[in-house]
């Protein structure tokens, strides 16, 4: 009531300064009427939305920094631990040289040693020794996957020759030899002059397939007299950090790179070659490093040229920085950090994210807003005309109570008949201020109504509108089919992977097959892990249609893990049809899809058996019972089972469809043989069936139906036929 009295303060207050200027000025009563209307409306609106832009902008100038800053010590980091990894290979062969259980006059010792660490490829892939004689003896583990031994000694100089060593780290065959001075070298002379474990500066690496930047931990081993002996050196490529920072996510346009104090670029997320490479032949080329001011990519070159006139001097940055600069009229948000590990590295590591990857949302919703404000002021104006109109005829009786609004008895003005109706143009008001509110708060609702995860399927599925009408416990009860897969021996291929390499493979899996679920009219209860639950409404032909093309995927997808150095996978999926329901299972603040009804359970079990049966699709007789079109298949009948925590026997079938198509033809032709091995074997015949068996396993003997059936019979053989032998076999795992 406060609000409402404050705002009708305002009006009465305007109306009388309009009605004091009247003395000299005449103003038509629509105008009078209309103009109150406006003002407070495109104020509160207009207010409202810079508020909520400026909110908007300064959360956004939060999160990017948060952002950068976490990107650029994740660089850091990473930097650091590949760097230390190499420092910390030199530090313990100098302990073995120390110790004695390393002499650096046997330069074969020297090579086995070598050979050792870096056979595997993953810990350091180039580690060599260089005396003051010109001597020189390493180790590199090539791209190619071989390893080379490059040794110069007093019998060879001035040439250092080249040898392919085999799996045991002995000498196959001479490659190549070239002229080849130690002392020479960049990493030579850094450790020489640093006379102390040092870092060689950033120099190319001629010698790899493609050249490169590298850079060198050396360490200088003397004797008990001081005299140096030499140098112990490991090729650190800097490529593997190029990789990193362009496998690391920024934003949609974000990108990072890595420069030294002297404006040079060390590795960058979107350069692969951060230098000009001269000349032609590999022994008379040359490198031109690129400065980031001068690169290629207009945002490196814009963010080191402001860095420069920021700063002054690269040198000068001494800690993290978060700035903002435009690039072209554009806000970009740029982190810099230096990367220093206290034996010569320094570097700085930069991030640069436009503003517009953060600022899309914050846009939409100002144009909203303005939206928002031109829709209001047009029901404003139309309110007030209309109004003007409806009480134009009772202009006496107004002008006689602007006399009690000018000296300030709004109470009295709110007794005439005019005050009525200008209450009711303030309700108007409010009501429309209320209905911005509205529209604020449903906003609100909505987006905390998309923080409760489900699939958008439900949606149709549950027939309603939007995600703010779905409700726990909305659901579905009928006849439906469901498929429940799995990748079969995920635990074996986890085990050698990391966290994130499952985490990523898991989501590549689920991206490729996922698809064929939504294609055949079914979508996706929940996924579990490596597998997935899915519902298909309209009956088992989309379900059987989207088991066979999900594992043409799979086909397709082994194909370009093969490609990629990766063994494949093999996928088992079992399809049931039943009453089941499904809905949204949870509780108030998060809530996910969920299926419930024993056939559920029993699908579920059903996958499980493809691992025993070894076929990819396996169906239940309700299933092929319900299809529209079964000869469209090639269907092989494998068993009456009993699957566990059951009592009651279910037929299954294998769908040779989604099987490759040389094991299909092999199944196909053994078909007749095997079907005589199950007549035989559920009428207790089991020496006739062993024989049929037999004769598909000796046609395919991949067929591991047909394994476990020979497996079967010959325990039945052994043991005796059970009483009541019907053929059915109990299953007593999952």
């Amino acid at each position: 009531m406060k609000s409402i009295n404050y705002k009708l303060l305002f009006l009465y207050r305007t109306y009388a300064t309009i009605k004091k200027a009247s003395r000299s000025k005449k103003f038509r009563l629509r105008t009078v009427l209309i103009v109150p209307f406006i003002i407070p409306i495109i104020a509160s609106t207009g207010l409202v939305g810079w508020f909520s832009f400026r909110n908007g902008q300064q959360a956004i100038d939060d999160l990017a920094i948060q952002l950068n800053g976490e990107i650029s010590a994740r660089i850091k980091q990473h930097v650091l631990d590949y760097l230390n990894k190499s420092y910390n290979v030199l530090k313990l062969t100098d302990a073995g040289i120390q110790s004695g259980n390393l002499k650096l006059d046997d330069f074969e010792g020297l090579q086995r040693y070598f050979w050792q660490v870096v056979r595997q490829g993953d810990l350091e892939s180039y580690l060599s020794f260089g005396n003051e004689q010109g001597e020189f003896v390493g180790v590199e583990h090539r791209e190619d996957g071989t390893i080379q031994l490059k040794i110069r000694t007093k019998a060879t100089e001035p040439m250092r020759e080249i040898y392919l060593l085999d799996d045991r780290g002995d000498r196959q065959k001479r490659l190549k030899s070239a002229k080849y001075d130690t002392t020479f070298r960049p990493w030579y002379r850094a450790a020489v002059q640093a006379r102390k474990p040092t870092w060689s500066p950033v120099y190319p690496f001629f010698s790899r397939e493609n050249t490169s930047l590298g850079i060198s931990p050396v360490r200088p081993v003397y004797d008990s007299n001081g005299k140096l002996l030499g140098v112990l050196s490991v090729n650190i490529t800097l490529m593997r950090i190029t990789n990193f920072l362009k496998q690391l996510y920024i934003s949609p346009h974000g990108q990072s790179f890595i420069m030294e104090p002297s404006g040079h670029l060390v590795v960058s997320s979107t350069i692969p070659e951060p230098f000009k490479v001269k000349g032609g032949e590999r022994d008379d080329r040359q490198i031109e490093r690129m400065p980031a001011a001068d690169s290629q990519n207009a945002t490196v070159t814009a963010t080191a040229r402001y860095l420069r006139q920021h700063f002054g001097l690269f040198e000068a940055i001494k800690s993290s920085q978060h700035l903002k600069f435009q690039i072209d009229g554009a806000w970009h948000y740029v982190q810099v950090m230096p990367i220093q590990d206290g034996r010569h590295i320094n570097w700085l590591a930069v991030v640069v994210v436009p503003e517009n990857d953060f600022m899309a949302r914050i846009n939409a919703n100002t144009r909203t807003t303005i939206l928002l404000c031109v829709l209001t002021f047009a029901a404003a104006t139309a309110i007030g005309v209309l109004a003007s109109r409806w009480i134009s005829h009772q202009i006496f009786k107004l002008n006689t109570a602007s006399q009690e609004i000018a000296s300030g008895n709004l109470d009295q003005h709110v007794e005439v008949n005019g005050i009525i109706e200008i209450e009711k143009l303030a309700d108007s008001f409010n009501h429309m201020a209320f209905q911005l509110q509205e529209s604020f708060e449903r906003l609100e609702t909505q987006k905390n109504s998309f923080a409760r995860f489900f699939p958008p399927e439900y949606l149709k599925f549950l027939n309603k509108h939007g995600v703010t009408d779905i409700e726990l416990g909305d659901h579905v009860s009928k006849e439906m089919a469901v498929m429940f897969s799995d990748i079969r021996s995920f635990t074996t291929l986890s085990e050698k992977m990391t966290p994130k390499e499952n985490f990523d493979f898991v989501n590549a899996y689920l991206r490729q097959v996922s698809p064929e679920i939504r294609a055949h009219d079914g979508f996706v209860v929940k996924f579990l892990g490596d597998g997935m639950m899915a519902v298909f409404p309209n009956g088992v032909d989309d379900a059987v249609a989207a088991g066979v093309d999900k594992f043409k995927r799979v086909q397709k997808y082994n194909q370009k893990r093969e490609s990629q150095g990766y063994l494949p996978i093999d996928v088992g999926m079992g399809i049931h049809v039943g009453h089941m329901m499904v809905g949204m299972v949870g509780e108030h603040n998060r809530i996910q899809g969920d299926a419930f009804s024993d056939n559920v359970n029993l699908t579920a079990r059903l996958e499980g058996l493809t691992k025993f049966y070894g076929v990819s699709l396996l169906i239940s007789e309700e299933v092929l019972e319900r299809l529209s079109n079964p000869e469209q298949y090639k269907i092989r009948f494998l068993d009456r089972a009993i699957v566990k925590g059951r009592t009651e026997a279910i037929a299954v079938y294998e769908v040779l469809d989604a099987e490759t198509e040389a094991i299909r033809e092999l199944k196909l032709d053994t078909l007749q043989t095997f079907e005589r091995g199950l007549q035989h074997y559920c009428r207790g015949n089991f020496t006739d069936a062993k024989a049929c068996f037999e004769q598909v396993l000796a046609v395919n003997s991949l067929d591991k139906t047909a394994k476990l059936y020979l497996e079967r019979v010959q325990e039945l053989l052994l043991e005796g036929t059970p009483a009541n032998w019907n053929g059915v076999w109990a299953f007593t795992q999952k």
